[in-house]
């Protein structure tokens, strides 16, 4: 059993020379060009991807391979998973070469024999060089060209995989922070197979809402905290994947929620776990951040011309605003400035730092009883969160500028809950937020009427901008009267994380 740590890039080849260049600044001991052909098969059940298991076949230089890879874990860009393999005749896998121990308990193998089929296969050029680095660190750059195909067409692969042969993993983050510097290049957490079995089952990235992170009440704090930071993680760069998939706006929303995830955590571990205050991707946390802030406006006109503009439909020279309003939204930075932002030596690096820090602190950190139970932890900071909301919230009086100031701290305690609140049970922590929520889809409707009330302002026609007004103000009282009734539901609940038996 070999047990592969490698880092995988996308990249586009029209680089391939600057790429060159990079890697010419190391000590380069050999290089080599193979072509490799794999077939990747499966049984008519899927067996092998329900065990997590990809098989393979792969030929080169008229020698065949089988590899199996079995359940390993992938971070950032990072990959380690285990893979065996066999030297076979043919192209047919035969899976009784393989050791008995890597199956699961009771596996029928010849019943898997008899039902193997082949799905899809990867074809592609490698360039390979064998760098030296520091520490006496051995490291594999592969580069490959080719395509993906299926039966329903194909895809083009343009990868570039860094591979620790042997020495200190630092110094692959080191190779690939070089790597991230190149035009263009995105770090790679979907492998080839990944991308082979989307093609079979027709499957694409789908934009999905940012769910609680998975802790359990045997975790400490700290591994709360890495389980938090890489959940976070995870669902950035899939919208990332997402949006650059299908330029799906609804995807820029969910990877902002990712960024602003990460952010709660910071503040709600900063005093239990100091170290991450001080960790070297924070600075790449706070420019993402702010790269992505204008994102916010956007989303408010989008909600504002949504479905031709329903929900303005009333305002006197319906049109005309709507025009006006999409003109605004055109002034706002486009799809090639954020595709620029995602494909950015900034935005690659952030990653990659990230990663980096979240392996050395799961090797540095010692995980022991004294650590602090992440359900007392996370009780206490609920209590902090939610008794500095209410305490805003107990003034008798509501302003639409108190409202919209306070969004961030409404927004902030709603992250709190999706950090810890599996730890609770699900329907009791539903039914506090109901409320909250109510209150916090009103506050958007209150942000899209401060846009309509500004562009009012700018008419020229008073009698027309007195119109608009109106129509403001009769929005503005009725989001002020369900704000106030969802208010009273609110401060109501119990707090569930106190009261938490099922």
């Amino acid at each position: 059993m070999e047990t592969e740590i490698e880092i995988k890039f996308f990249f586009n080849a029209d680089f391939t020379l600057a790429l060159y260049d990079k890697i010419n600044l190391h000590r380069v001991l050999s290089t080599k060009k193979q072509n490799l052909n794999n077939v990747y098969f499966d049984t008519t059940q899927r067996l092998f991807r329900k065990m997590d298991m990809g098989l393979r076949v792969r030929t080169c230089e008229n020698k065949s391979v089988q590899t199996i890879k079995t359940a390993g874990r992938v971070i950032g860009g990072l990959h380690q998973r285990p893979e065996y393999n066999q030297p076979i005749e043919g192209l047919r896998p035969e899976l009784a070469r393989f050791k008995e121990k890597i199956w699961p308990l009771g596996c029928d193998i010849q019943a898997l024999q008899d039902d193997l089929l082949p799905l899809f296969r990867t074809d592609f050029n490698r360039q390979t060089w064998l760098i030296e680095m520091p520490e006496d660190t051995l490291i594999e750059v592969a580069y490959d060209r080719g395509f993906i195909e299926t039966t329903e067409g194909k895809q083009d692969i343009c990868e570039i995989e860094l591979e620790l042969l042997k020495g200190d993993q630092n110094q692959l983050f080191v190779l690939g922070n070089d790597i991230a510097t190149l035009p263009q290049v995105r770090l790679g957490n979907v492998s080839k197979a990944q991308r082979g079995y989307m093609m079979v089952d027709g499957a694409s990235f789908k934009v999905t809402a940012l769910l609680s992170s998975p802790l359990t009440k045997s975790m400490s704090a700290e591994q709360a905290l890495m389980v938090n930071l890489q959940h976070g993680l995870q669902h950035i760069q899939y919208h990332e994947y997402c949006y650059l998939d299908c330029f799906d706006d609804a995807a820029l929303y969910e990877l902002v929620r990712g960024v602003k995830f990460l952010h709660q955590n910071l503040k709600i571990f900063k005093n239990t776990v100091p170290q991450v205050v001080s960790a070297d991707w924070l600075q790449g946390l706070h420019w993402l951040a702010g790269s992505l802030s204008w994102l916010d406006e956007r989303f408010i006109v989008q909600s504002i011309l949504e479905d031709n503009g329903f929900y303005i439909r009333k305002l006197p020279q319906f049109k005309a605003f709507i025009k006006n309003l999409e003109k605004q939204h055109n002034a706002l930075p486009d799809q090639q400035a954020m595709q620029e932002i995602l494909t950015s030596t900034g935005y690659c690096q952030f990653v990659l730092a990230l990663t980096q820090w979240l392996i050395q602190f799961e090797k540095n950190t010692a995980f022991n009883e004294k650590s602090n139970s992440i359900e007392s932890f996370s009780k206490a900071a609920l209590d902090l969160g939610w008794k500095g909301l209410k305490q805003v919230e107990s003034n008798n009086a509501f302003s639409i500028k108190q409202l919209l100031s306070y969004q961030d701290l409404l927004e902030s305690n709603l992250l709190l809950g999706t950090c810890v609140d599996t730890l609770f049970p699900v329907h009791k922590s539903a039914v506090f937020y109901s409320p909250w929520l109510d209150m916090k889809q009103a506050i958007k409707e209150l942000a899209m009427v401060k846009v309509v009330a500004e562009s009012a302002q700018l008419e020229p026609d008073k009698v027309l901008q007195n119109l608009y007004l109106q129509w403001v103000k009769r929005k503005q009282d009725s989001l002020l009267y369900v704000l106030q009734q969802s208010k009273e539901q609110a401060m109501s609940k119990e707090s569930y994380w106190h009261n938490n038996q099922t």
